[in-house]
């Protein structure tokens, strides 16, 4: 294995998140197995090199400049005079589209699946729901949660977020009532929030499977549905920048584009001016 890369993965995983490094480095391995097929250390490549590694990659124009990113890095950290991956330019992907919020109806219909059920597991995934949605949590943050984050007087939760920031956040009342449903059922003072039935902490699969495959929903669309929902109530972009844990207002504002999309699509089917069938003067 390649000193360079290896050297520039020990450095990573001490800067960003743990599912931020695991999506880096196999990126990063993946580039260089490529060229060590081809008899070619990553430090040799060419800017034509990459872009044919890059068209290779059966994949979206997201995630190949994803890849290129990395990239970039590995060569940033190398100090390489002419960054041969910093020269790469996309085309803007038509096909991206902007998430599709769930509707709160939809949120309600969801948590209440979970209602007069009694029993601990069902405690917990309607707490899980209800930090995901109510606090705008991101899966790695919701299996980091020890009950010792939970400050009960205060109605907030102290969050391990993105890349070791950390930040606190609001409980609201809902995930409030159920958080004390679900730890006196526990009788834990201690250690993991959200543990499994054997009692060992939660994993982020585990997360992901109660949320998508028992709920019925993908985790990070109720971190999107958090915000959208939020923005639409009048609340200021930069609370909700801090409330997710976003270090630039740029990630946040995807949410503006969303309500914007959203106005249009109101405005395209209500809209008198829309409709062929004009208004006539009685």
């Amino acid at each position: 294995m390649n000193s360079d890369v290896e050297c520039f993965l020990q450095c990573l995983k001490l800067q960003v998140a743990a599912t931020t490094f695991s999506r880096k480095q196999l990126q990063l391995r993946a580039f260089e197995r490529y060229f060590a097929s081809r008899n070619k250390l990553p430090a040799e490549t060419t800017k034509l090199d990459i872009e044919s590694y890059l068209i290779s990659l059966r994949t979206t124009t997201l995630y190949r400049r994803q890849v290129c990113c990395c990239i970039r890095e590995f060569y940033e950290y190398l100090k390489t005079p002419d960054n041969p991956a910093s020269k790469i330019v996309f085309k803007k992907d038509a096909s991206r589209k902007l998430p599709r919020v769930p509707s709160l109806s939809f949120i309600e219909a969801i948590l209440s699946k979970y209602c007069n059920i009694d029993k601990e597991t069902s405690f917990r995934d309607r707490l899980i729901l209800e930090l995901a949605y109510g606090s705008g949590l991101r899966r790695a943050e919701l299996v980091k949660l020890d009950i010792e984050d939970i400050n009960l007087e205060e109605k907030t939760l102290f969050i391990h977020g993105k890349g070791g920031n950390k930040r606190i956040v609001p409980i609201t009342a809902k995930a409030l009532e159920s958080m004390r449903e679900y730890l006196s059922i526990r009788q834990a003072y201690n250690g993991a929030l959200l543990v499994s039935a054997r009692g060992k902490r939660l994993g982020s699969s585990g997360v992901y499977y109660i949320l998508r495959e028992k709920a019925g929903i993908r985790p990070h669309l109720l971190r999107h549905a958090c915000a959208s929902h939020m923005l639409k109530n009048g609340c200021s972009i930069r609370v909700i920048q801090q409330l997710l844990g976003h270090k630039k207002l740029c990630a946040t504002q995807i949410y503006t584009q969303i309500q914007k999309a959203d106005l249009r699509e109101v405005i395209n089917k209500k809209h008198p001016g829309n409709n062929n069938n004009h208004l006539k003067l009685q």
